[in-house]
């Protein structure tokens, strides 16, 4: 499968979330790649329940509903998600007027075709234990 994305974005976890909803304020297409089978990195996977008191605003949420409240708040933007798979290449395939275009192709086989990578992998990737 090949795509074409404004944003590409290494990792699903909160920043990766919140980079979507960035993004979007200023109509820019994001594409989310995450070697986990959810969104949330660590906070979803590691520790969903445990208490979170230093998000602005908010006096204390779990980790699980931080994530709950990132995905809530990225629905009206324009953005891809693909999970359970990890990024296996990026090289560079043109440059025009010092603007690179890079190929990132996953595990899974997905050809993703942007200008802009953001890594967002938190700790990188890792597998439940």
């Amino acid at each position: 499968m090949k795509i074409e994305t404004d944003i590409l974005i290494i990792g699903a976890g909160p920043v990766g979330l919140f980079t979507v909803f960035e993004a979007g304020l200023l109509g820019l297409k994001c594409t989310l790649i995450d070697n986990l089978d959810k969104v949330g990195g660590q906070c979803s996977e590691l520790y969903p329940e445990k208490p979170i008191y230093d998000i602005p605003g908010v006096p204390m949420q779990t980790a699980q509903e931080h994530v709950d409240a990132l995905m809530e708040q990225i629905k009206p933007f324009d953005y891809d998600l693909h999970l359970s798979q990890r990024v296996d290449s990026i090289e560079e395939v043109s440059s025009e007027n010092d603007i690179t275009t890079w190929k990132v192709t996953s595990s899974e086989g997905l050809e993703c075709f942007t200008k802009n990578i953001f890594i967002a992998a938190g700790a990188g990737s890792f597998e439940p234990r």
